[in-house]
């Protein structure tokens, strides 16, 4: 089930980063995303104490590797998820903010992004 949800975000992003060139249907799309992103790694914090477990519970020196990876990309991902809605927000506001930073930085969160759908599947 939680594959299905990580699955449907990062749907929503590629759609979004289809459409960035159209505000009215980019920003909805970005927005959505994240939410689901977000209480996606809510309800797996609440539910499997991912923390906890990071910090306790890895079985193999080859899954803990993984796992580690895993962790560090994912908070890569949400710190650039951060960087996006921010200078999103500026730019629909018109604000001064670099349009080529927000679209470097894009490419840099699609590429977390990719990293932690496939990782995922190997930490489940």
């Amino acid at each position: 089930m939680l594959i299905v949800v990580s699955t449907v975000a990062v749907l929503l992003i590629f759609a979004g980063w289809k459409f960035r060139k159209r505000a009215e249907v980019h920003i909805p799309l970005m927005v959505s995303a994240f939410v689901i992103d977000f209480s996606l790694l809510l309800y797996i914090e609440w539910t499997r104490h991912a923390i906890e477990t990071l910090q306790t519970d890895v079985s193999t020196a080859a899954s803990e590797w993984l796992l580690y990876f895993h962790v560090l990309v994912s908070a890569i991902m949400l710190v650039l998820y951060w960087v996006q809605i921010g200078t999103g927000i500026r730019l629909a506001k018109g604000k001064e903010v670099s349009r080529i930073f927000h679209k470097n930085a894009a490419y840099a969160f699609l590429a977390f992004r990719l990293l932690n759908y496939v990782t995922s599947f190997f930490v489940a």
